[in-house]
C-alpha cells in the first residue's frame, strides 16, 4: 500500500457482550391443597344435581285444580252470641290467610242481619258463601247447593245437623255451649243443675226485701236454650220463664243480682263472668256445662248459582274445616266442629265435652219447628 493513494478502510466494531448471569433455580410454590378439595366437592355436587333435579318428586299446589281469579262473595248472618271479640274479623283474618295461597282470588266479607239477608234475596242479589245459623237455615236452604267437601273432617253429631235427606247442604264451622252460672252462696254447684228451676233466694237491697227467682234465660230469635236445660236432666216450673229476653239482658239482670238466682247462658257468658271474678267484680260463682243439646252452631254454604267459582268456594270451606284454622277459635272463645280439644281451662273442657256428647238439631228448622220446641222443653221440664 502506498502513502499517496486514498485507501478506504472499513473499521468493524464489535459490542462487548455483558457476562452470562448463572441461571436461577425457580422455586415451585406447592398448589394449595384446599383448592384440590373445592373443586372436587364441587364437581360431585354439580353432577348429583344435574342427576337428582329432574327426578325430585313435583311440588303440591296449594292452589285448587280450577283455581278461580275474582272476588268471592261471603255473606255472614250471625244470630246468636259469640264469645269475645268479632266473628267477622275472625272470619276476614282466616280469609286473607286463604287469599295468599290463591293469588288473585278475594273473599269479601259482608256482615247481615237477618232482615238485611231477606232484602237482599228479594233484590234479587246473590252469594258465593253463607255462614249462618239455625233459623236462617231455612231461609238459604234453596240457594244451596250439595257440598262434597271433606264431611269426615267434623264431628258427626254437627255434621247431620246440616243435611237435608242425606245430603250435606251446610258444614259446621263453630260452636257454643249452654250453661248454668250462680253464685255458691245462694246455690252450691253441686245442686246447680237439680235446683235450677227451683232454687230461690231472698237478700235484702237497702231497705227493700228482695227475692229472687229461681231462673232467668237469654233468647235469641232461633234458639231453644230450655232444651239444653231440660236435656241435661233438668227438673221444675219453666212456663213463667219469658222468652222475649235477649241474652245481653238476661246476663245484666244477673250480675246486678236483684233477679234470678241461676243464670241459663252460655259460652260468651262463661268469658264474661269469668272476666268479672278474676277482676273480683263478682262472687265465686258455680258452673254448669248443660250435656244433651246445643242449637249455637255457626255453618257455611256454598251457593248453587256460583259457576266457576264453585272449586275455590269448596277450597275455601276445607280450609276452613283445617286442624290450625279450627284451634284459633281459642281467640274468640267459641269451640271447634272438629274431634279436637283446643282449651286446657277446666270450664272450658267441660263444655267441649258437653258438645261431644250433645244432640244437635237440624240448621234448616223453620220457625213454627222451633217454637214447639220451645214448649216442648217447658212440658218435659215440668214432667
Amino acid at each position: 500500500m502506498f502513502y499517496g493513494d486514498f485507501v478506504m478502510t472499513k473499521w468493524k466494531v464489535i459490542k462487548e457482550k455483558p457476562p452470562k448471569r448463572p441461571k436461577e433455580k425457580k422455586v415451585k410454590t406447592p398448589f394449595p391443597k384446599w383448592i384440590f378439595t373445592t373443586l372436587a366437592v364441587v364437581i360431585i355436587t354439580a353432577a348429583a344435581l344435574a342427576w337428582a333435579l329432574p327426578n325430585l318428586p313435583k311440588k303440591p299446589q296449594n292452589q285448587p285444580s280450577a283455581q278461580y281469579k275474582g272476588v268471592i262473595e261471603l255473606w255472614n248472618v250471625e244470630t246468636f252470641e259469640g264469645g269475645c271479640g268479632s266473628r267477622s274479623t275472625w272470619l276476614t283474618n282466616k280469609s286473607a290467610k286463604f287469599e295468599s295461597t290463591n293469588k288473585g282470588l278475594f273473599v269479601h266479607v259482608t256482615n247481615l242481619s237477618v232482615e238485611q239477608l231477606k232484602q237482599k234475596l228479594q233484590d234479587g242479589q246473590t252469594f258465593d258463601l253463607i255462614c249462618f245459623s239455625r233459623g236462617v237455615g231455612n231461609i238459604v236452604k234453596d240457594y244451596l247447593a250439595p257440598q262434597t267437601s271433606n264431611v269426615m273432617s267434623a264431628r258427626e253429631n254437627f255434621l247431620i245437623s246440616g243435611q237435608i235427606n242425606g245430603q250435606q247442604y251446610a258444614m259446621p264451622l263453630y260452636a257454643g255451649a249452654y250453661c248454668l252460672f250462680a253464685r255458691e252462696t245462694q246455690l252450691s254447684e253441686d245442686k246447680l243443675l237439680s235446683s235450677a228451676l227451683t232454687a230461690t233466694y231472698t237478700r235484702k237491697i237497702g231497705k227493700n226485701t228482695v227475692e229472687l227467682k229461681p231462673l232467668i234465660c237469654g233468647f235469641t230469635d232461633f234458639n231453644s236454650p230450655l232444651t239444653a236445660l231440660a236435656m241435661a236432666g233438668g227438673k221444675g216450673d219453666a212456663a213463667a220463664i219469658e222468652e222475649n229476653v235477649t241474652q245481653y239482658q238476661a246476663y245484666e239482670q244477673f250480675v246486678s243480682n236483684k233477679t234470678a238466682v241461676t243464670l241459663l247462658g252460655t259460652q260468651r257468658d262463661l268469658y264474661r263472668l269469668s272476666q268479672k271474678e278474676s277482676q273480683s267484680k263478682i262472687e265465686k260463682l258455680g258452673f254448669c256445662a248443660l250435656t244433651g243439646y246445643t242449637d249455637l252452631i255457626q255453618y257455611v254454604g256454598i251457593s248453587n248459582t256460583c259457576g266457576e267459582k264453585a272449586s275455590s268456594c269448596a277450597e275455601y270451606v276445607n280450609f276452613l274445616l283445617t286442624k290450625e284454622v279450627q284451634c284459633s277459635l281459642v281467640n274468640m272463645s267459641m269451640f271447634s266442629v272438629l274431634e279436637q280439644s283446643i282449651y286446657t281451662d277446666e270450664k272450658y273442657v267441660s263444655c267441649e265435652n258437653a258438645l261431644a256428647e250433645a244432640f244437635v238439631p237440624n240448621a234448616f228448622a223453620d220457625g213454627e219447628v222451633i217454637a214447639n220446641q220451645r214448649q216442648t222443653a217447658k212440658t218435659t221440664l215440668a214432667i
